[in-house]
């Protein structure tokens, strides 16, 4: 593979980033569907022989539309902004090298 087909990979992933990024600092929290809890209680966390595990479990399949919400720390916005700027501006440097 060339370098300027790598280089659009590159300035695609800095995008990408900085859209996530962008969306992750305007919204302060994020409300899960009650099938998105459910599949993260069966599937991420503890296990249903633990205690918090089994009440995780109940709430999740006893329908009552419980909703996970998640609230990612402020960083990690940051950290999505100046990858994606980076890998972007990268991308470009790649293109511009080999003309």
């Amino acid at each position: 593979m060339n370098h300027k087909a790598w280089s659009i990979h590159f300035i695609y992933a800095g995008v990408i980033l900085l859209l996530a990024g962008g969306q992750m600092y305007a919204v302060e929290s994020y409300q899960l569907t009650p099938s998105a809890t459910k599949f993260l209680a069966h599937n991420v966390g503890p296990g249903p022989e633990t205690a918090q595990g089994a009440i995780n479990h109940f709430m999740v399949n006893s329908n009552t539309g419980v909703r996970e919400t998640i609230t990612p720390p402020g960083w990690v916005a940051w950290a999505a902004l100046s990858a994606g700027a980076v890998l972007s501006v990268h991308g470009g440097m790649l293109i511009a090298n080999k003309r």
